[in-house]
């Protein structure tokens, strides 16, 4: 009598390659050099511009100086305002932009992705030909728009006109949504729900982990962009603005010395709030999207 074997998952051992191999040494280089100017940055701030320029640029800060923080708290400004005041207008800026630039592809995509009317296959067609088209010599039609419409010159406008659902995002999210199992969807309608209530207490806490890694993303990429305040809203400088003044025109347009270690301090104190969100949600930014809890 033949006793035939429980059927068991073979596990596949993982094998070092010569390519896994010298990729891993690649990326670990560059991850150092990375940290390496980032530390190098960090202890330049600590310099004065005297002790920066007379000794050599990786000798240990002796003494450490915190006047290059002191005055990027207390002297740095641009058009009267002041520096609480950029960090403010910088937090006004991504946050928003970062809402509505993924709020937007998110629903958008919902829709295209759950309900099955032809129209709407041409909003995905439009997402690929934007983004196989490159559109250039638009800026000037961009902000006669915003002009006409009061988006100009206020980044609450900005906000608006990052509303759209252009991008590789919204091909996530379309992703997101279409993997979905239709069981919640079903089991959400037998139980009363109406479309509304399914994409808002069912579908969307689903894609919460997609949702939350793209705004993080989106504050990040607004947090450190400079050229749309500048061109839209130069009257309420952010902190990258600042940055962008100082390193192209001289510290002392902004109230400080123009010294590296100034400039130097300046960029820490404007890459710590990405830092932060980054070292609170790193394992969400570097995790995959599992779904699961069907019954």
């Amino acid at each position: 009598m033949n006793i035939k074997k429980p059927f068991t998952l073979s596990k596949k051992k993982s094998k070092f390659n010569g390519f896994t191999i010298f990729l891993f040494v690649v990326l670990s280089i560059y991850a150092l050099v990375l940290i390496a100017l980032l530390v190098w940055g960090l202890l330049s701030s600590f310099k004065s511009d005297l002790f920066f320029t007379k000794h050599s640029l990786f000798e240990w800060p002796n003494p450490f100086k915190f006047d290059n923080y002191i005055n990027v708290f207390t002297k740095f400004s641009y058009a009267k305002t002041n520096f609480i005041e950029m960090l403010g207008n910088s937090i006004f800026y991504a946050v928003g932009c970062a809402v509505f630039a993924t709020l937007v592809p998110c629903v958008t995509a919902y829709v295209c992705a759950r309900f099955k009317f032809k129209f709407l296959k041409i909003y995905y067609v439009i997402v690929i030909v934007a983004m196989v088209i490159p559109i250039v010599g638009s800026l000037p039609s961009e902000i006669k728009m915003a002009q006409m419409f009061g988006l100009y010159g206020n980044l609450w406008g900005i906000w608006i006109m990052k509303a759209n659902f252009l991008g590789l995002y919204f091909l996530i999210f379309y992703s997101t949504f279409k993997n979905l199992p239709e069981t919640y969807n079903e089991a959400a309608k037998i139980d009363g729900a109406n479309n509304w209530n399914i994409m808002v207490k069912v579908m969307m806490p689903l894609a919460r982990n997609t949702f939350v890694t793209v705004f993080l993303l989106q504050f990040i990429n607004f947090w450190n962009d400079y050229q749309t305040p500048l061109i839209y809203a130069g009257t309420h400088p952010t902190l990258s603005f600042g940055v962008y003044l100082v390193l192209q025109y001289g510290g002392q347009t902004c109230g400080i010395l123009s010294g590296a270690p100034s400039l130097m301090s300046l960029t820490v104190v404007a890459l710590l709030p990405p830092l932060v969100l980054f070292l609170i949600f790193h394992k969400r930014l570097m995790s995959n999207l599992t779904v699961g809890g069907i019954k």
